[in-house]
């Protein structure tokens, strides 16, 4: 019953993950500097481990980002699954208890994410910005956090 309740909860996180991604905020005046939601968000849910899947699954669910962001096929599949095997080496290495500690986890994975993101479009020459990388890292690191303790709000309600 609470695999059932975790996996209903993550489909709906990715359901409006999907929505925010699709609307510009007034704050954000330049696209380039929209964060990368779902990147935040399945960096949050490996990380967090709120979702017992495997990596290939986690691969799979790339896969389908891709297809939604409608750039490159593969790209999120690879993040997915290099974040995956680095949070599961981290986890088995490190103890990652303190909120600083897996504060800390989640902006390490995040960027690891989001400079793969960055060398695969350089090597593919996709549209993108590297002088406001770094503003683009700060709003994705900010949105992960906040995945990460709507996740954690949630894990204790189930």
């Amino acid at each position: 019953m609470i695999k059932k309740n975790r996996f209903i909860t993550g489909f709906i996180l990715f359901l409006f993950t999907l929505l925010i991604s699709q609307i510009n905020f007034p704050l954000v005046i330049n696209s380039w500097i929209m964060p990368d939601y779902f990147l935040a968000l399945f960096t949050a849910l490996i990380a967090t481990r709120f979702l017992n899947i495997s990596i290939f699954t986690y691969f799979l669910l790339g896969l389908i980002v891709d297809v939604l962001v409608g750039q490159l096929i593969g790209q999120y599949g690879l993040v997915f699954v290099v974040i995956y095997f680095t949070s599961f080496i981290l986890n088995k290495y490190f103890l990652f208890k303190s909120p600083i500690m897996q504060a800390s986890q989640h902006i390490f994975l995040t960027t690891i994410g989001l400079i793969i993101l960055l060398i695969s479009s350089l090597s593919y020459e996709l549209s993108l910005n590297i002088d406001l990388f770094f503003m683009k890292w700060v709003v994705t690191c900010l949105i992960c956090l906040l995945f990460h303790k709507l996740i954690k709000h949630l894990n204790i309600k189930n």
